[in-house]
């Protein structure tokens, strides 16, 4: 859409120009450009390129202004023939077209939060019609129930993990499409904090409404700590197959994220462990019974996790937890 040199240009015919430091992009109305320039190799270029008058009437001058200052950065690393249409910073940068977002991925949503669990991609970006489609994480926070909170910590599907402090969380901090779902950037962090495809988000409170031995925290702080993945209800299903008779077997489990309980004891020697709930009540564990143990959020509260046991039998609303 348009055409950048950045050498001075002279007015040709009474085109106008938009300046941006010593770069200078021309924005033609109803007509053409002929605008000679250098290409990246200091080879002596002309480029012509004819734009339609709706660019002035269909968009705003501050919105014109803010994609020629986009596409003006652009042209640091690429040739202006490189980049003509939506797709070429797309599929450089791995954002995507939003009408091929996998809109029922899920992305995990855990730590301080009201409701824990899993996040659609849906959820977070609903609008399949609406062009450059983006949320303010600030403003997807909130719509979970989360206002008041110290960090939010994103995690990737390839290993990346970033953690900000809510005052380094601003307006330009957005959740955009991405071919795997959803992709973290801001304008005025770092790009290495520019997570691709996320699937999980870690909040720490300001509240620490959990102590272990003594020490205040919370499940959101625990869950930056040793973590680990337990299966948990495991169970054989039998099918019998309406073709040939035959009955045949599985076995099904769920696969859960938490806390690793004794790795906040290593080192310590004891030989019973206190958990106390919301209500008051004590349980008490030897170490044999809580070593692959894990603390999780759920909605109802920080929970005690014991993969040997069915889900009746884990503690709900923990509240303290301390070895004997």
């Amino acid at each position: 859409m348009f055409n950048y040199c950045r050498h001075r240009h002279q007015n040709n015919g009474g085109l106008n120009f938009v300046w941006k430091k010593c770069a200078e992009i021309i924005c033609l109305v109803g007509g053409w450009s002929c605008c000679p320039g250098f290409n990246r190799s200091g080879v002596p270029c002309r480029v012509e390129q004819g734009l339609p008058i709706r660019l002035v009437s269909h968009y705003s001058l501050e919105t014109l202004k803010h994609d020629v200052v986009t596409m003006n950065e652009c042209a640091e690393c690429h040739e202006g023939e490189d980049f003509h249409d939506c797709s070429t910073c797309h599929d450089e940068h791995g954002a995507i077209e939003f009408a091929d977002l996998p809109f029922f991925n899920q992305i995990t949503f855990t730590g301080d939060v009201p409701q824990p669990g899993f996040v659609k991609v849906n959820q977070v970006l609903p609008y399949r019609d609406h062009p450059n489609t983006h949320l303010n994480l600030l403003d997807f926070l909130e719509g979970q129930g989360v206002t008041e909170f110290e960090s939010v910590t994103l995690l990737s599907n390839d290993g990346g993990i970033i953690t900000i402090e809510k005052e380094n969380i601003t307006e330009q901090s957005m959740l955009l499409p991405f071919s795997d779902g959803i992709r973290f950037a801001a304008e005025d962090l770092h790009v290495s904090t520019w997570l691709k495809g996320l699937t999980g988000m870690v909040v720490v409170g300001k509240d620490q409404n959990l102590t272990i031995n003594g020490e205040d925290t919370s499940i959101g702080r625990l869950m930056l700590g040793p973590t680990r993945k337990v299966i948990v209800e495991q169970a054989k299903v039998m099918f019998v197959s309406p073709d040939d008779g035959e009955i045949r077997e599985a076995e099904t489990a769920f696969l859960l994220w938490g806390a690793a309980l004794t790795d906040l004891f290593a080192g310590e020697e004891y030989s019973l462990l206190t958990v106390t709930d919301e209500n008051g009540e004590t349980h008490k564990f030897t170490f044999e019974e809580i070593k692959f143990a894990v603390l999780i959020s759920t909605p109802a509260g920080t929970t005690l996790v014991l993969p040997e046991r069915a889900r009746s039998g884990w503690i709900t609303g923990v509240v303290k937890v301390r070895t004997e």
